[in-house]
């Protein structure tokens, strides 16, 4: 993510913070450093899932042929 992305998603998440706990005053720097905290976790959950090795699809028991 570039910084101006993150930027934006941290100034979204603020206000969403600010919005679901009723629109309080002076806790702005507060709300910030929340979504700060939230995009570090998410970008972190982004890397650690990119990672990881693609999955295989299951194979369900009992479809293979049967031969008498």
């Amino acid at each position: 993510m570039d910084a101006e992305t993150r930027q934006r998603r941290i100034r979204q998440l603020a206000h969403e913070i600010w919005e679901a706990e009723g629109r309080p005053d002076g806790h702005a720097a507060r709300h910030w450093a929340m979504a700060e905290r939230l995009v570090a976790a998410e970008a972190a959950a982004e890397a650690d899932a990119e990672a990881l090795p693609p999955s295989q699809p299951r194979r369900s028991a009992g479809t293979g042929s049967i031969s008498s």
